[in-house]
């Protein structure tokens, strides 16, 4: 039993050691114990005994074993796994101490060589063991070595004035090297004082002069890398700098290079920096041009190297880096010769070169396309947003024009440019245009800005003295008179109708001429307020031409061919592109300018709807003419809006071949020259709006007769018969009876039209006359006598229908009226006959038979046919009288009215009313002559014809026509009736006359 105990004493012994383990066993243990209720204090031996039976304390031994020999087997894991640390504990001990012998023997070998280099007195750069000569005694060496020290102090203080005189010149290499050479004396003098502590006695200057080239470091740097951004510096001068800062800073080739592109990076954006905009856009740009040119071909001349020789200049850096570190060139830094100081200075001052810290090695050409690709990248967007703004101060076209012909000019000039291509594959693996690739596309968009800023300028001042001229005609100022009183303007004669040279031009050539003359725009209707606003328009946008032409067309041929290189990118490749914005800017402003039109015609239009007073509406009516008139007129007298929708087939020079190709085609046609599709499309809608503006205007008119003529048919008051009554004819008759007697009567005939029908047309005429009819679109005037018939029909029938209804309210339709009536319809037709073969003009013609067969319905079938002869007689002669009067509207019928149906004299043959023109029609435009001109015929003077025409006649009566005629100069011609005056004379009744003048001024 002891045993047991003494064992569970070394199993409470153990169990400290390990506790991840022995937890669980002991917790198992518990667990056993708790279900005997045997606390831990009663583990003794004897209270074991004492407590429990034989059988249960073998149990508990039982137990006990189990757990000693399961914490056992928890000790043994535990060891294995630690024992891999412990081995490795101990390899790290024994390294350390491998490692820390290493070090301490280290620290002696560098003790041993800084007691070398004091003895031997080298720093950076090459190693040169001084060799004195073993038979030198020991004086003799003092001497020597004091006059070495002396001469290095010498050399030291003449540093400053040769560095400074490098610096002048811009040579930062020499000044490095002499830099150098300062530091390496300074190093060697430094450490002889540590040797020999009375040097610095003997030269206190030592100390004081390192102080005054130290400074020079920090110099040399910032000249190098200002040199580094100047656009102007040369390919050695750049690779003889960066070879400065490699030595200078113990940098690589590659840390230069980078530094190069950084450098160019802030060069391009200090070129658009505030400070620099004294200098003018075309300078800035240039510089510009100049760096990035610059800056690549530097690139491939100062850090590519290439595989296989090439020709051109490549690996300039590694060049010169080669020659300052060769030993070779260490002589020629001391320009000595000659000078007893330099017999003094140790080799090690005489030969010496400046040394790298590690070998130089050559940019790889990945390295160098990946990094100058990101360049180009960065400086493209540098690029865009600082000339855009440059550009933005640009105001003319032209100007751009310079700036894009000085940068054509530097790069066809700049020698960076030669090999261009293979410089930007070798370095950047893509083919590169700085005109394309950076600034075209901003030209192109200020160019389009600019285009487009004038148009619309163009348009916002065309809107805008529209608008002062429309106020104008409001308020009765001077200005709108002539669109107010058009007949007035066009037929008051001023000294500028007719132009000098008229006589010696044709007629196509006046019209197409800038100074067409007076008398071709009253022809054409054309005031002077609307002369003055195409001529306005006119001169914007052929000032807009003029300036974009600047930058579409190049030198003359003469000048092109003089320069026989190359060019360095065609100016023109944007052309195409410019001109379909013109195109269709120009379009977009025409349409901004009819939209203005139509906006106006809508009010005014709402506004005759609306208002009723008469003078208001007439003046609404002369802005509403206005506008029409200057749709026509804008596309006429404007033809620079013409070249500008036409494009690049029209937008040519004055003296241009194409031009002349294009006035001649004018000129052999007739002035009509072909149209392409744009300018067809934008000059309709010019004559939709001109066409709206008219049939606002026949509406408005065809309103105001129709409703006067209505007024005065649908009156209830008898009075308004009597004023509308006009005269009636009296004619006597004889009627013979069945019993053979005659027996003579008197009737009364109509033989004029009713006041209001004669007041309607005298109305339309004297409206179509103001508005200068003879400009006016025969369609339009067709347009405008259709409306007008069609509410007169109408008008007529309600008159009858509402005699049928017989209302009391109306006046009665007696036979007096039914035949008044007739003749007023009936002269209508005569007037205005309408024999067209459309739909509305057979309408018309039925609905005119319709009424007058429902007025004879009226009359008495006797009476009408004794009354039809002379009502037809007096609606001829009616006719006749008014054929001038009414000629605006009897004008519509080109083959004439009355002359068809003129009889022939007696004993005379046909005449035709074809007059012969004059074979020089330059000088006397459409001047009739006679048919047989006789030259011989001399004409007797007036006195003798009269006297002997007073002599012959006497005896009898005179009338007032002989009278007229015995006075005035007869010729042979007039026997034949041939003279245009004569045939004029000779005509039987004003019919012929008037059908004659009825065709003059007439417009399709």
């Amino acid at each position: 039993m002891n045993k047991i105990a003494n064992s569970d004493k070394n199993v409470n012994h153990y169990l400290p050691l390990w506790n991840s383990s022995s937890d669980a066993n002991m917790a198992k243990h518990q667990d056993t114990r708790s279900a005997k209720s045997l606390p831990v204090h009663e583990m003794d031996t004897n209270i074991l005994f004492e407590k429990f039976t034989v059988e249960e304390i073998r149990e508990i031994e039982k137990k006990t074993r189990a757990d000693i020999e399961r914490k056992k087997e928890d000790l043994r894991i535990m060891v294995g796994e630690r024992y891999r640390d412990l081995i490795e504990a101990a390899d790290t001990i024994t390294e350390m101490k491998n490692s820390a012998q290493n070090v301490m023997s280290s620290i002696a070998k560098m003790e041993d060589m800084c007691r070398q280099l004091k003895q031997r007195h080298m720093v950076r750069g090459t190693s040169f063991q001084q060799r004195m000569s073993s038979g030198h005694q020991g004086g003799k060496k003092q001497e020597v070595h004091f006059y070495g020290i002396a001469s290095q102090i010498k050399l030291l203080l003449d540093m400053p004035e040769k560095i400074w005189s490098a610096l002048d010149e811009e040579d930062y290499l020499t000044a490095t090297q002499h830099f150098l050479l300062s530091r390496h004396i300074h190093t060697s003098l430094q450490l002889e004082s540590q040797q020999s502590g009375n040097l610095l006695s003997m030269f206190p200057v030592l100390t004081r002069q390192w102080a005054a080239i130290s400074h020079f470091r920090t110099t040399i740097l910032q000249g190098c890398r200002n040199v580094l951004k100047q656009p102007a510096a040369k390919d050695e001068q750049i690779a003889r700098v960066l070879c400065s800062i490699i030595v200078l800073e113990d940098s690589t080739p590659r840390q230069v290079f980078n530094e190069f592109l950084l450098a160019r990076t802030t060069a391009v954006q200090q070129l658009f920096h505030p400070s620099h905009q004294n200098a003018s856009v075309k300078e800035q740009i240039s510089l510009v041009v100049q760096l990035i040119t610059t800056t690549v071909h530097q690139i491939h001349t100062v850090f590519y190297s290439p595989a296989e020789p090439s020709d051109i200049p490549c690996n300039l850096l590694l060049t010169i880096l080669t020659e300052i570190t060769s030993e070779k060139q260490g002589a020629r830094l001391l320009e000595t010769h000659g000078s007893m100081s330099a017999k003094s200075l140790p080799k090690s001052v005489l030969e010496f070169v400046p040394t790298l810290r590690s070998h130089a090695v050559p940019v790889s050409v990945q390295h160098l396309q990946d990094n100058c690709q990101q360049w180009i990248n960065t400086c493209m967007n540098n690029v865009t947003s600082g000339v855009g703004k440059l550009l933005s101060f640009v105001n003319t076209v032209k100007r751009l024009a310079d700036i894009r012909d000085q940068v054509w000019l530097y790069l066809k000039q700049d020698s960076c440019m030669q090999g261009w291509d293979l410089v930007c594959q070798r370095i950047l693996n893509q083919p590169l245009s700085i005109w394309h690739g950076f600034l075209q596309p901003l030209f192109i968009s200020r160019v389009k800005a600019l285009i487009k800023f004038q148009l619309e300028s163009s348009t916002e001042v065309t809107k805008r003295q529209i608008s002062k001229v429309v106020m104008a005609i409001g308020s009765g100022e001077e200005g709108g008179i002539a669109d107010t009183d058009l007949a007035g303007y066009i037929w008051h004669e001023s000294p500028g109708d007719i132009p000098v040279n008229m006589a010696w031009t044709t007629a196509t050539s006046r019209s197409n001429s800038d100074n067409p003359g007076g008398l071709i725009m009253k022809a054409k209707a054309y005031t002077p307020v609307i002369q003055s606003l195409c001529k306005t328009y006119e001169e914007k946008l052929q000032g807009l031409l003029q300036d974009a032409l600047s930058y579409l067309s190049l030198l003359t041929p003469v000048e092109e061919s003089k320069s026989s290189q190359p060019e360095a990118f065609d100016r023109l490749s944007d052309s195409d592109a410019l001109y379909v914005h013109i195109q269709t800017s120009c379009k977009a402003c025409l349409e901004e300018l009819i939209k203005y039109f139509k906006e106006h015609l809508t009010l005014w239009e709402k506004a005759l709807h609306d208002i009723k007073d008469p003078g208001i509406n007439q003046m609404t009516q002369d802005k509403v003419l206005l506008i029409g008139r200057l749709c026509s007129a804008i596309g006429d007298m404007v033809p620079a809006l013409q070249q500008c929708i036409m494009g690049k087939s029209a937008i040519h020079g004055p003296d241009s071949a194409s031009s002349r190709v294009l006035k001649k085609q004018s000129s052999s046609s007739g002035g009509k020259v072909s149209e392409n599709s744009e300018w067809s499309s934008s000059k309709e809608r010019l004559c939709n709006c001109h066409r709206e503006a008219y049939r606002i205007w026949v509406d408005h008119l065809t309103l105001s007769v129709v409703t006067k003529l209505r007024n005065a048919l649908s009156s209830k008051e008898h009075k308004n018969a009597l004023i509308y009554c006009t005269r009636w004819d009296e004619v006597s008759i004889e009627e013979e009876t069945e019993d053979g007697k005659k027996i003579s009567s008197k009737i009364r005939v109509p033989m004029q039209a009713s006041w209001y029908v004669q007041n309607l047309l005298y109305s339309l005429c004297r409206e179509i006359n103001r508005v200068g009819g003879h400009a006016v679109q025969r369609g339009t005037l067709h347009q405008l006598v259709s409306k007008v018939t069609d509410e007169v029909m109408k008008s007529f029938e309600e008159v009858v229908s509402n005699s049928r209804k017989k209302d009391s309210n109306c006046l009665p339709l007696t036979q007096q009226r039914a035949l008044q009536l007739i003749f007023d319809v009936k002269f209508i037709l005569q007037i205005i006959p309408r024999k067209d073969d459309t739909v509305e003009g057979k309408s018309y013609q039925k609905a005119a038979a319709r009424i007058i067969e429902s007025l004879e319905e009226k009359v008495d079938p006797f009476d009408l046919d004794v009354f039809s002869p002379y009502m037809q007689s007096h609606l001829m002669k009616q006719g006749q009288r008014s054929a001038v009067l009414y000629g605006a509207l009897t004008s519509l019928d080109r083959l004439g009215l009355f002359s068809a149906g003129r009889p022939l004299q007696s004993g005379q043959s046909e005449q035709h009313n074809v007059l012969p023109l004059t074979s020089c029609p330059s000088r006397f435009t459409l001047l009739p002559i006679s048919t047989q001109p006789i030259r011989s015929s001399i004409q007797a003077p007036a006195l003798q014809k009269s006297l002997y025409k007073a002599k012959a006649s006497e005896g009898r009566s005179h009338t007032l026509t002989e009278t007229a005629a015995a006075v005035l100069p007869q010729t042979s011609s007039m026997q034949k009736e041939s003279s245009f005056y004569n045939k004029l004379g000779s005509m039987s009744s004003m019919s012929e006359l008037s059908s004659w003048f009825s065709n003059i001024g007439s417009k399709s």
